[in-house]
């Protein structure tokens, strides 16, 4: 088995070495992508001892949990010794970067089919009302189309030191691509702020989903409800809401809460209005998703103000690509030069 984070462990593949795999009807993990994540973690012995998972050993909701009867056995190290380790632990490796945050409500840019490899099928656009369109072709809501970002691209917690999610990067060859990145507990360019030194050592994987022509190399851009609108904003017409309850332009809800509350406020307050924000715009229209990953930011990302972090390209757990239905794993073509 593999211990993927804090998370509970993942079977390893049978048949790959790196990257994530689909056996048995279950995502695995390869050994070596297991052993080569930062921090804790790494190959176990599954939790019965007997080669194969016993069924207590479920994993989170968004992901298949038994052990295949056929994924390798554990070679190094006990399941208590390694359950231990944290993602917490160690330098966190890799280039550096910082992520913002955003959600504009326009068709992604990974929504076009010119605009992903041959062979890898676009991001799905919602409409409206969030339904699922069928016209991969359909105008982004940006440019007074039909094609909206599907709520379901929210940020979720995997674990209490793990999260997924989406994010725009910087322009070129990377949609359907997943980074893994480690929070160094420092802003990039928030000064003292308490919400990145709370977020210090946590882990999230990201896939690029959408490019900013304003994002630089190393930015990550993560998909946030709240996050703020940025240069586009479909969003006031789509949730019938004004441009004032969605905060700032650039930095949205959280923005808006310092911009009251001053630069000096404690965490706890820059959360707590930041969460009656969530609730005021996406609880009160039963947005349920939208206010979840609202949530997210508050209480998983801890309210953090672009925080710096390590970054390298990873596989894409197999919970990502099902989610946007964008995958490439099969080019086998991981960079983990920076600049990205």
């Amino acid at each position: 088995m593999c211990q993927w984070y804090q998370d509970d462990p993942r079977p390893l593949c049978a048949n790959q070495t790196s990257g994530w795999g689909w056996e048995n009807q279950q995502s695995c993990i390869g050994i070596d992508t297991c052993n080569g994540q930062s921090g804790g973690g790494g190959v176990v012995q599954d939790c019965d001892g007997s080669g194969s998972s016993s069924s207590s050993s479920s994993s989170s909701s968004s992901s298949s949990s038994s052990s295949s009867s056929s994924s390798s056995s554990s070679s190094s190290s006990s399941s208590s010794s390694s359950s231990s380790s944290s993602s917490t632990g160690g330098t966190p490796q890799g280039c550096d970067g910082y992520a913002t945050r955003y959600w504009d409500c326009c068709k992604a840019h990974c929504g076009w089919s010119g605009n992903v490899p041959d062979g890898v099928e676009p991001l799905g656009s919602c409409g409206v009302n969030n339904q699922v369109l069928n016209d991969v072709n359909a105008s982004s809501s940006c440019d007074g189309g039909n094609a909206h970002m599907c709520h379901g691209l929210s940020p979720w917690a995997v674990s209490s030191t793990l999260s997924y999610g989406y994010a725009a990067t910087s322009s070129g060859d990377v949609c359907g691509r997943c980074f893994q990145i480690q929070f160094t507990g420092q802003s990039y360019n928030g000064g003292n702020d308490p919400g990145s030194a709370a977020l210090s050592g946590k882990t999230m994987i990201v896939q690029a989903t959408n490019v900013g022509y304003d994002v630089s190399g190393g930015q990550f851009d993560i998909l946030v409800p709240g996050g703020g609108v940025g240069a586009f904003n479909a969003c006031s017409d789509q949730w019938g809401v004004s441009n004032n309850e969605l905060g700032e332009q650039y930095g949205g809800m959280l923005a808006a809460c310092k911009n009251e509350l001053g630069y000096n406020a404690s965490l706890q307050e820059y959360k707590s209005c930041l969460s009656q924000r969530c609730d005021n715009v996406f609880g009160s229209r039963g947005l349920t998703e939208l206010q979840q990953g609202c949530q997210w930011y508050v209480d998983w990302f801890e309210a953090a103000d672009n925080p710096s972090l390590k970054y390298k390209e990873v596989a894409c757990p197999a919970e990502i690509t099902s989610r946007s239905g964008v995958d490439r794993g099969f080019l086998n073509d991981i960079d983990n030069s920076c600049g990205n």
